[in-house]
């Protein structure tokens, strides 16, 4: 599925900070961190919530939330929504606020709506341990174990395969080295702090008042899993599988908590209400790959958006690509025959944590606004998603 367009505009693009695992937000309820990055999307934007049609809101870790699938109802009737506006949750793993995106352009093209409330939120520290084979009853000496989700590397049912498992393989036969994988770690960390210290991250934040052990606390800024990142402890950490060699748990982005906004709308709307878009959303391509290869399918997925857009790859100012490897960013980097100085400029998912559904949407809210702070013309940003599919969206500033 591959698609180009014309006149579909984001016009409010927010994000909340994004916190470590047992941080600030995790007692939030991730319908309610939405909300608070939309209501800021559309207010920066000048936009009534009333006008929005519909609501698409990627979220994967449903039951860990009080609401389960209902979650993106409520993102949207929380930000303001008219309650007789229809919500839709997205699930397609690390792709899925990049690909609620994608679902509320093809909504406002096919005149099914002209405004669409989009992005992803996803609150991990929430998401419960799981303990199976009770429900139907016990028996006397069974042993029954508490599963963590954020600890154990659950194996893929097609390939037999964890997620760490084939991003090892993909390092090897990409020659991605251990150093390699840790030296783009710590350039990810670098890049946030260089974009930290230079306010790059003001306008696209919400800042929000959260309750934490019964006190009121005001989060207006990144909480990252690891503070001090140097060469010394990543060169340190060790290999996350016993015959591993590369992949270890500071080049792998960790749980977090998080929830990013955009606000699309099209062309009519935003002359009827003389509304100043971020940015322009030129197309999207979504494919599937081997699912051996999962942590690649953001090549054939920029390729193929390439193609429907007939753009040059060279003419692409910025790419955001999911950090969830450090190895499968070099290797798709590798492949595209991109400028590794065009990729993730002010950093991603290895610093800042991955909370799964709204990374794709934060990665969308950044390169709007950095496209306009550089006067860049075009960005892309990609996702490889697990069970082997890709979702890419570009975006020119207008």
């Amino acid at each position: 599925m591959a698609l180009a367009s014309k006149g579909i505009f984001v016009v409010g693009a927010k994000r909340t900070p994004f916190c470590k695992y047992g941080g600030s937000l995790r007692e939030l309820p991730a319908s309610h961190a939405f909300a608070a990055a939309a209501k800021d999307a559309l207010n920066s934007g000048n936009l009534n919530p009333t006008l929005v049609d519909s609501t698409i809101v990627g979220n994967v870790n449903f039951l860990s939330q009080c609401d389960g699938g209902k979650t993106p109802r409520y993102c949207g009737i929380y930000a303001g929504v008219s309650i007789d506006k229809p919500a839709l949750g997205v699930n397609k793993a690390c792709g899925s606020g990049l690909q609620a995106v994608l679902t509320g352009a093809m909504e406002i093209l096919t005149g099914s709506a002209d405004v669409c409330l989009t992005g992803g939120t996803e609150l991990m520290s929430s998401l419960p341990i799981l303990v199976r084979n009770v429900r139907f009853g016990t028996t006397l000496g069974s042993s029954y174990h508490f599963e963590d989700h954020h600890q154990k590397q659950f194996l893929d049912s097609y390939t037999g395969l964890s997620l760490e498992k084939m991003a090892e393989n993909i390092a090897v036969k990409y020659n991605i080295s251990r150093e390699m994988s840790d030296d783009f770690a710590l350039k990810s960390y670098l890049k946030w702090k260089a974009g930290q210290e230079s306010k790059y991250f003001n306008d696209e934040l919400t800042s929000l008042k959260v309750m934490l052990r019964k006190k009121e606390i005001l989060v207006d800024k990144d909480e990252l899993p690891e503070e001090n990142m140097t060469l010394d402890n990543m060169a340190k950490s060790q290999p996350l599988l016993e015959d591993g060699v590369v992949v270890t748990s500071l080049n792998s982005s960790v749980p977090a908590d998080g929830a990013a906004a955009l606000v699309l709308a099209n062309e009519a709307t935003v002359k009827r209400n003389n509304l100043i878009p971020l940015a322009r959303v030129v197309g999207w391509a979504a494919v599937g790959v081997d699912p051996l290869e999962t942590g690649l399918a953001a090549v054939p997925a920029v390729k193929k958006l390439l193609q429907v857009t007939d753009t040059d790859i060279d003419s692409v100012d910025l790419f955001e690509i999911n950090e969830t490897f450090a190895a499968q960013v070099l290797a798709a980097v590798k492949e595209l025959k991109i400028d590794d100085s065009t990729v993730n400029v002010n950093g991603g998912a290895l610093v800042l944590g991955n909370p799964v559904a709204a990374t794709g949407a934060r990665m969308a809210v950044h390169l709007v606004h950095h496209l306009n702070r550089i006067k860049a013309k075009r960005g892309i940003a990609v996702s490889s998603c697990g069970g082997g599919q890709g979702v890419a969206v570009m975006f020119e500033a207008v």
